[in-house]
């Protein structure tokens, strides 16, 4: 069973691809929206029929499984032809839906082709016992209302990418197919939209950051006009400083030329002191000249000179 499920993937996948190539060569062509549309409503259409199919509500029917081999072939397309179930005969191929209570309990697809074994006719009306060519038989009775209609002829490989569908895997990949093939048709059209939609959700953001950024821009065109101002300044003052080094240089010869002259001073200034200090010398080794004093009181011999009591007078 594996073996028969690897193959039928297969062959699944291989028709997928031939149809992806076909479709996308058509759609190459990228045209106007009402071309778009037609193609992506036709593959959509494709999709729901192969889907119904599987349910036994269309014509045909893709067949599963290796049960009624050689006669039908898993893969083929087989075209449901409606007929009464009072012309069904022992050994016709019948197509006939199986109710979900024992298509659960006996894990049966919801449609299947298998030979009538029996035909058995009651108060209740025509029923049907049915198997497999190469399976034993159906463990049900096939009712009158369950009947879809008998083979009346089969396409070899076209229902591989019907069968795909019966699987969960097949819906996911058809879902999201459908998306990716819906974005790739109206890429220009929700790019448009997407630019609408961020133009009207984001403009005053985006008008914000524009004032913004003028702002910023004229404050660092004055920050670089201060700079030039700022260097300007500074070169002016470099060249005053430079100026002024020059003209330091004149001052300093002369307060050089000032400070040799008051060293002259100094000298001269030491020297002087030093004949001053020599004609003073000179003078005090000469000496005043001596004077005559004319007494206006006696004369008292120093040895009359007689020393009295305190409160005594001397009387002549």
């Amino acid at each position: 069973m594996k073996e028969v499920l690897a193959q039928i993937m297969k062959k699944v996948l291989a028709q997928i691809v031939i149809i992806a190539n076909r479709v996308g060569g058509f759609l190459s062509l990228k045209g106007s929206v009402m071309k778009r549309t037609l193609a992506l409503a036709a593959i959509i259409a494709i999709c729901v029929v192969s889907f119904l199919s599987i349910r036994g509500t269309m014509p045909f029917l893709a067949v599963f499984g290796t049960s009624m081999e050689p006669e039908l072939q898993a893969g083929n397309l087989i075209l449901i032809e409606e007929v009464s179930s009072s012309d069904v005969e022992v050994g016709d191929i019948i197509v006939f839906t199986i109710p979900a209570a024992v298509r659960e309990y006996y894990n049966y697809p919801p449609v299947i082709a298998h030979r009538v074994l029996h035909v058995r006719t009651s108060e209740s009306g025509i029923t049907f016992r049915t198997k497999g060519d190469n399976t034993g038989e159906d463990p049900f009775t096939v009712r009158p209302q369950d009947l879809r209609g008998t083979v009346s002829n089969q396409i070899p490989f076209i229902g591989f990418p019907l069968l795909f569908f019966q699987s969960q895997q097949g819906l996911i990949f058809i879902g999201l197919a459908l998306m990716l093939l819906a974005l790739y048709l109206y890429a220009d059209e929700i790019s448009w939209g997407r630019q609408a939609l961020h133009r009207g959700l984001f403009a005053p953001v985006i008008e914000e950051s524009q004032r913004s950024s003028q702002v910023m821009a004229q404050r660092m065109d004055a920050t670089e006009k201060g700079m030039d101002y700022t260097q300007q300044a500074l070169n002016s003052f470099a060249s005053a400083i430079a100026e002024y080094a020059e003209h330091l240089k004149s001052h300093t010869s002369a307060i050089q030329s000032l400070s040799e002259a008051s060293q002259e001073l100094k000298k001269g200034a030491v020297e002087q002191n030093k004949v001053l200090e020599r004609l003073a010398e000179v003078m005090e080794q000469k000496g005043p000249a001596k004077e005559e004093v004319t007494p206006t009181e006696p004369v008292i011999p120093e040895a009359e000179k007689v020393k009295f009591p305190p409160g005594c007078v001397r009387t002549r």
